[in-house]
């Protein structure tokens, strides 16, 4: 029954732009003998990402060699673009194609889906193992009790910065700021040469640009309190978040909102290409900021932590990152569950491109690592780096809303009317405030 209403439902399904090293666990051993040992079959692993850029071209090899008996068919556009992969996961679904093991960009979209009967809970290949989820992982993924996604790269926020741009502007690397701050920086970066502006900052369609400020806060830090029972608009982090968009229009120092929109802008040229001095990003990017033969660093990348409100205060920022689950319907689920949680561990760390969720990974020799692979290395400021992901709070976690992408529309169409339309602050916080309790109130 559970089924029927997940096909009856996926294919209208919408989703919102959300964003070590060591030897494995004997958890990570242990549970993948069985298969190991068992007929050979074929899993498909769907995502996003791309086979060789990304670097699961040789996870899977390796993979495949420790585990000879399970091989790993890899489904993906390559395009990077995780909201299109997940339209054709849900249609594939709904059309009852074969599947074992779905990559997700974020925890709400697994907890949207588990509840309409799409994944597996993992509880019990996870007890088997004698592994306690939050012992192992941060930012692990549960709906009502049950545990349907393991955490692969976690992804902090953090800002990076043009490292000529901002000594010609004669600044320093910040290791403590405020938003303020923030704005003056791309002020004093912003410059314009023969009719051309290179702004000093670029932010993009992610809905928790929506709400920077709040985004940072310890808990409560979304558009709905942690305990899920009310609208979290009316709230003074809100505020500063609108007031700082808007100054940034205002002072012409950010790649203006519209043009985002109308030229379809997207974060990782507007940075590489110099369009833009400096950017609000999460960890995934590190990797990139290294270069690649598709995409050359040509310039140095220095890391600043997440901005607060006040200064002095603790940067905090959640702790997200993409999820891995169980089809619910894998006709191979022990082999998919081993593939999940060698991937989580082992692999991200072989990977070498990001920062694993897994507790047991050592920081500094996975960003080596990470660095190391790089096309330029040298293009990496590894001392900033390693000081803000050390020095970076967790914000508290609150369970991810079944539908989450129903709340982030309607922050996104009273965001939109502010910056395009002028609407005011006040009645832009009220009426999202208002819309989204309403949102809440029907859902208990």
């Amino acid at each position: 029954m559970m089924m029927t209403k997940w096909k009856q439902t996926a294919i209208g399904m919408t989703a919102a732009a959300v964003l070590l090293t060591g030897c494995a666990s004997k958890g990570a051993e242990g549970s993948s003998r069985p298969a190991a040992e068992g007929k050979p079959v074929t899993i498909k692993l769907h995502t996003w990402n791309n086979l060789k850029n990304d670097g699961f071209d040789v996870v899977i090899d390796a993979f495949q060699k420790k585990y000879p008996n399970i091989k790993v068919e890899f489904v993906s556009a390559g395009d990077n673009n995780s909201l299109e992969a997940l339209k054709k996961i849900d249609l594939a679904a709904a059309s009852a194609e074969d599947m074992d093991v779905i990559m997700l960009p974020a925890s709400s979209y697994v907890t949207q889906r588990a509840a309409l009967g799409m994944f597996e809970p993992l509880d019990s290949y996870l007890s088997k193992d004698g592994i306690k989820i939050d012992d192992e992982y941060m930012g692990a993924t549960q709906l009502n009790g049950k545990t349907y996604g393991i955490p692969g790269k976690s992804v902090t926020q953090f800002v990076t910065i043009n490292e000529s741009h901002m000594k010609e502007a004669g600044l320093t690397v910040p290791k403590s700021w405020t938003w303020d701050d923030y704005l003056d920086y791309a002020k004093k970066m912003t410059k314009t040469d023969g009719g051309k502006t290179r702004y000093g900052t670029y932010f993009h369609t992610f809905i928790n640009f929506t709400y920077l400020v709040q985004f940072g806060q310890l808990q409560n830090s979304g558009l709905v309190t942690d305990d899920g029972k009310n609208a979290n608009i009316n709230t003074p982090f809100m505020r500063k978040s609108l007031e700082l968009r808007l100054q940034a229009e205002k002072d012409k120092t950010a790649t203006p909102y519209a043009e985002v929109l109308s030229q379809k802008l997207n974060y990782r040229p507007q940075y590489f290409n110099q369009n833009t001095s400096m950017m609000a990003v999460g960890s995934f990017i590190i990797a990139e900021t290294g270069g690649s033969d598709a995409v050359p660093a040509n310039f140095k990348t220095v890391f600043a932590p997440w901005p607060t409100m006040n200064k002095g205060e603790p940067s905090v920022t959640p702790v997200g990152g993409d999820n891995f689950a169980l089809y619910n319907n894998s006709k191979h689920k022990q082999e998919a569950y081993t593939f999940i949680r060698w991937f989580t561990t082992e692999g991200l760390v072989l990977q070498g491109r990001f920062i694993p969720s897994w507790k047991k990974a050592n920081l500094e020799q996975v960003v080596d690592q990470i660095v190391s692979k790089t096309k330029t290395p040298a293009m990496v400021d590894k001392e900033s780096l390693l000081y803000v992901l050390k020095n970076t709070v967790a914000a508290k976690a609150a369970t991810p809303l079944t539908y989450q992408a129903e709340v982030d529309k309607v922050m996104q169409e009273e965001f939109d009317k502010m910056m395009l339309k002028n609407q005011d602050i006040d009645t832009t916080i009220k009426t999202a405030q208002d819309k989204i309790q309403k949102l809440v109130d029907s859902k208990k």
